[in-house]
């Protein structure tokens, strides 16, 4: 739209009414609107035309116009592009001028949101100061790179609001924190961690009784320190979001101010099937502790109660106090959060008061297909015994029910015992964690206890991995292991078994161990007995025949299995652990002719190209 049309239309409004007007002055004046304050050149028209209307006296429509009574307060969320708006807020921050043209930049908040503004230096209008509120009056929306901003020039008003008019700060849950906002929140500082960078003076973690954020103190905002265990209200903090997680930047305008023990919220008593990461006060039972790895740490175990458990942790802080076994607490200002998928719970000190009454708990048994990270009861079978891995490790394998199976694991310890092949146990308060997402059950800690008369029907693992068996590890074919009850560990060739030592009265095993390679990865396998039996076709007694009747021994085993296997294509199913592959069932993938053509008339093809 040419500003020459502009003036046109509004002198012959005028004119035609009586008012002619200075075409000069008019001209200057849509010029400034439009190429000084970045005003729409349709906004500028209806603008100077009301301007001219009021001067005269005269009511002059304005079709489709958007300026609204200076009366009118516009809530910050509320305003669109190309709008004439008034409205009242706190300015926030201030960000330096780049241009000689601009006086001022900044961002002002109200209660909806906030919004950037721009001073024109022609508006001569006052400076704003951060912090502090102030009623703008006539101010022009406008948009740039799909950001709404406000612009101020000479027609705005800007007028202090008096302390007594300010409105009270709205506090903002922290499941509400939505990014690029400026929000007021009050919560407690659960963690504090070094910051990474001179640029920041501090890193926390608020929480609140509907969630935790992060904190980022910047160095630049002289801010206090931020103590654990207090509570505090942070007015005026920019919400932001990297990489899918939001947390909240605290600047030189933030306003913070640890709050006394009678203006810390109230937090109700919730189940614990129904917390989450966050503040809550909670009622249960003591029903397992571990003896704690680090001392850092003074105490571990599981809290149950009618609905559900969760693991907790106390640290080694001043005032911090064991809880005891099987004895029935209320603990306020619990800190809720996660750690492996897994919902954690911390004691803060002083926080724990035993309550007298003791109420029976019913565990909830749950399938293993139902299992999650957390505290979980069981009624499974000893399905599968894993070799360890690690010295630390006392047993590990799989736990199996009609649903399908589980890994566990039972690290060495003076309480710890070891689970029988083929038993079936009633495990009640078990940790579930996971990693590089699979699940695993620490049987530590738990309450085990046997079933000898029960019988489970287990569903084997159900995975497969086809590829080719490129390697065979020594201890392949006929193995002697060690026949102390609920060992079954794999003897050295002079019958030593790393916990039971010498071990004459061995028994005989069968299983190939080796790499089998898919073509985009190499899994460290194991096949059982019954696997390597219907593969090769040898049976365990026709194994340790063969191996009785030639002078190499277990070796002739291991050379007959290696000829029969190694360089072969499988489809082995059972269970995968990272690179772990542990088979139960094995066949020799069959040569598929259609699938040969293809891949030939593929080839060629690509040849082609």
């Amino acid at each position: 739209m040419e500003l020459k049309e502009i003036a046109d239309r509004i002198s012959e409004k005028f004119a035609a009414a009586g008012h002619p007007i200075d075409r000069a002055k008019l001209e200057e004046k849509i010029i400034r609107y439009v190429e000084e304050f970045s005003v729409p050149p349709t906004e500028a028209e209806r603008a100077i035309t009301g301007d001219y209307a009021r001067q005269y006296g005269m009511e002059i429509p304005s079709p489709g116009s958007s300026r609204q009574d200076t009366g009118s307060v516009s809530l910050i969320s509320d305003i669109q592009a190309e709008q004439w708006v008034t409205i009242e807020g706190q300015v926030v921050t201030l960000i330096p001028s780049r241009s000689p043209s601009v006086a001022q930049n900044g961002v002002i908040s109200d209660s909806s949101g906030a919004i950037r503004f721009t001073v024109w230096s022609k508006a001569n209008a006052p400076v704003m100061e951060q912090g502090k509120w102030y009623r703008v009056e006539s101010a022009v929306a406008d948009e740039y790179n799909g950001q709404v901003s406000l612009k101020i020039h000479s027609g705005t008003t800007i007028t202090d609001i008096s302390p007594e008019l300010i409105p009270e700060p709205v506090i903002t849950p922290i499941s509400d924190i939505k990014p690029k906002q400026w929000i007021t929140v009050e919560g407690k500082i659960t963690t504090t961690f070094p910051p990474r960078s001179p640029s920041i003076a501090q890193t926390a973690v608020l929480a609140d009784n509907t969630g935790t954020v992060r904190v980022t103190v910047w160095a630049s905002a002289n801010a206090m320190e931020l103590e654990q265990g207090q509570w505090y209200r942070l007015e005026l903090v920019e919400t932001d979001e990297f990489n899918g997680q939001l947390s909240i930047k605290v600047h030189s305008g933030t306003k913070i101010t640890p709050l006394s023990r009678d203006e810390i919220p109230q937090v109700e008593k919730t189940p614990l099937s129904q917390v989450s990461p966050g503040i809550f006060t909670v009622e249960a039972k003591v029903v397992a502790v571990e003896r704690p790895a680090v001392d850092q740490i003074l105490q571990r175990g599981i809290l149950a109660d009618e609905t559900g458990a969760i693991k907790f942790v106390i640290r080694n802080t001043p005032g911090a106090a064991p809880l005891e076994e099987n004895q029935w607490y209320e603990i306020s200002g619990a800190v809720i959060d996660r750690f492996r998928g897994a919902l954690s719970l911390q004691v803060p000190p002083g926080s724990a008061k035993p309550v007298m009454e003791d109420r029976s708990i019913r565990p909830n048994i749950v399938p293993i297909t139902q299992v999650v990270p957390g505290v979980v009861c069981l009624r499974a079978k000893m399905f599968q015994e894993y070799e360890g891995t690690s010295d630390r490790i006392l047993q590990n394998g799989l736990l199996g029910d009609e649903t399908g199976t589980i890994r566990f694991i039972i690290w060495k310890d003076e309480d710890a015992i070891q689970l029988v092949p083929d038993m079936v146990y009633g495990i009640y308060y078990a940790s579930v964690d996971e990693f590089n997402n699979r699940l695993s059950v620490s049987l530590n800690g738990a309450t085990i206890v046997p079933d000898e008369n029960a019988t489970i029907h287990v569903k084997p693992p159900s995975e497969e991995v086809k590829g080719a068996m490129v390697h065979l590890s020594p201890g392949s074919g006929l193995i002697k292991r060690c026949p102390v009850e609920g060992c079954g560990r794999v003897l050295s060739r002079q019958n030593y078994c790393p916990v039971h030592e010498i071990q004459p009265n061995y028994v005989y095993d069968l299983r190939i161990k080796g790499w089998l390679d898919d073509g985009q990865k190499t899994y460290d396998t194991i096949i059982s007995r019954e696997g390597v039996e219907e593969l090769t076709g040898l049976s365990l007694a026709s194994a340790q025949e063969m191996a009785e009747n030639n002078p190499l021994g277990l070796d002739t085993v291991f050379y007959h299995v290696n000829e029969l296997v190694l360089g072969r294509y499988l489809v082995c199913r059972g269970k995968t652990f990272d690179n772990r592959l542990f088979a139960y069932n094995c066949e020799f993938r069959k040569f598929d002719p259609g699938m040969h053509a293809e891949l030939v008339n593929r080839a060629e093809g690509e040849a082609h190209e």
